[in-house]
């Protein structure tokens, strides 16, 4: 293995990696759309995981955005990513009307 390979796994590889999203650059639509819906996911699982609090009315967001993370994975060709969205949308579904059962 060459060094270059190796370096995404180094811490310096990580800051390297954060720092890229401080370049206007990074922000097309595709990576708007990812971070948005990485940030609304993060709003539903850490109250949930902490403190063991569902808020049901998110996961609409959580569904929306999951849909447009579609999108963005599409354009990047990220399957895992678009997998794993269209499982958010089928949680999202049942989170919402468990609610109202």
């Amino acid at each position: 293995m060459t060094k270059r390979s190796e370096e995404p796994l180094s811490s310096s590889g990580w800051l390297l990696a954060l720092k890229t999203m401080r370049s206007k650059d990074y922000w097309t639509r595709a990576n708007t759309v990812e971070f948005l819906a990485f940030f609304v996911k993060a709003v539903i699982i850490i109250p949930g995981l902490l403190f063991g609090v569902q808020i049901w009315w998110l996961y609409i967001f959580a569904i929306a955005t999951s849909f447009m993370i579609i999108w963005s994975s599409t354009v990047k060709t990220l399957p895992t990513l678009i997998w794993f969205n269209i499982l958010w949308v089928f949680l999202g579904v049942a989170a919402i009307v468990k609610n109202f059962l």
